[in-house]
């Protein structure tokens, strides 16, 4: 009769340390993958994405925006447009609601509107032509341009909240590339 004896040792903390290694790396490129596929369901277009498509960018602004991190201690990979470069649009244009009214970075006019003060007398071609205010209607006249002008030649900034209705990439994005996630993992820890 022959007989065989065999004995095998399991090293578990060097399998666990190869396991989160390989765990850090294929997060990292399934981010990159998913990254890919939201970028590319986002087109560059003046006109906006019929609601329940992915946006549209006017200058391609969100999709440079959308990045990917893997955090190692929690073992997780996080993917999305950073509120540093396009703030919370990513999350409305996702799941739809308002966003307030944009800021522009126009100088407010120090027109004095009023008897005595100087104010906008009259449209001109490249904008308004600013003169003293002698008599009241000089002063109501100066207001009615003042209010009819855009912001950006002194008029009024405007106050409207923006409403969006869900145009969700990133959700549409995880469920394209379901299937081959499990890709990234497969033959990654080896002895």
């Amino acid at each position: 009769m022959v007989g065989i004896k065999a004995t095998a040792t399991l090293k578990k903390e060097a399998v666990l340390k190869r396991v989160r290694r390989a765990s850090i790396t294929n997060l990292g490129q399934a981010g990159a993958y998913i990254r890919g596929i939201a970028k590319k369901s986002i087109k560059v277009s003046p006109k906006p994405a019929p609601p329940g498509k992915p946006p549209h960018s006017r200058k391609g602004q969100l999709k440079r925006a959308i990045l990917f991190a893997v955090e190692k201690v929690p073992g997780r990979v996080l993917i999305g447009p950073t509120a540093t470069d396009v703030g919370r649009i990513g999350h409305t244009h996702e799941f739809g609601g308002t966003e307030p009214p944009k800021r522009r970075k126009v100088r407010k006019a120090n027109w004095k509107l009023e008897v005595g003060g100087h104010g906008p007398v009259r449209k001109g071609a490249k904008g308004p032509v600013v003169g003293k205010l002698r008599t009241q209607a000089q002063a109501d006249r100066a207001k009615r341009i003042a209010e009819s002008l855009p912001p950006s030649q002194g008029g009024p900034v405007s106050k409207k909240v923006r409403k969006y209705p869900p145009r969700p990439f990133m959700g549409p994005a995880l469920e394209v590339s379901k299937a081959r996630l499990p890709k990234f993992w497969a033959n990654s820890v080896r002895g």
